[in-house]
């Protein structure tokens, strides 16, 4: 037989010192279980100089990251959507946070049921609905930063790199 998790020996020896009643032991377990099986369930996708695409009608459980790559996304996330110096097409729904940084956006409406951080982002098109904050960070001084670190750092760093799927 296998060896109890910490937090479920912690619980039973409560029950046994009879310091929680049998209900509030029982209730306690299945917390726990089920905040286990939501953690294993949350999927997080990171993507790297390539591109992603969420089909109208698809949904995606979990984060998605990319950087120095290219998202077109027309169905739903739950999860939250960061992207960094790269490539944005938007159409479809987000459950979570949206953060983008140094990337150029085409919005075709959608929504974002979060906040919404754009930082030295250039976008054209209709903008989503924002459930949520929205700050936006774009001025001459982070724009010239962030395009000297993304051309001195980014690129040069991508491009010794080898994606193999």
């Amino acid at each position: 037989m296998g060896e109890l998790p910490n937090d479920v020996r912690a619980v039973l020896e409560a029950l046994a010192r009879k310091e929680i009643s049998v209900e509030d032991a029982e209730k306690l377990i299945l917390t726990l279980k089920s905040s286990k099986n939501t953690e294993k369930s949350k999927k997080k996708k990171s993507i790297i100089g390539r591109e992603f695409v969420l089909s109208e009608g698809d949904e995606f459980s979990g984060d998605i990251e990319i950087v120095n790559g290219k998202a077109i996304i027309s169905g739903k996330i739950n999860g939250d959507l960061e992207i960094v110096f790269g490539e944005l097409v938007f159409s479809g729904e987000v459950n979570g946070n949206v953060e983008i940084v140094g990337s150029s956006i085409t919005w075709h409406g959608g929504k974002i049921n979060g906040n919404l951080q754009l930082v030295g982002c250039n976008y054209k098109g209709e903008k989503p609905k924002v459930v949520g904050n929205v700050s936006e960070i774009s001025n001459f001084f982070i724009n010239g930063i962030l395009n000297t670190v993304k051309y001195l750092v980014v690129k040069p760093f991508m491009a010794g790199i080898k994606i193999e799927e």
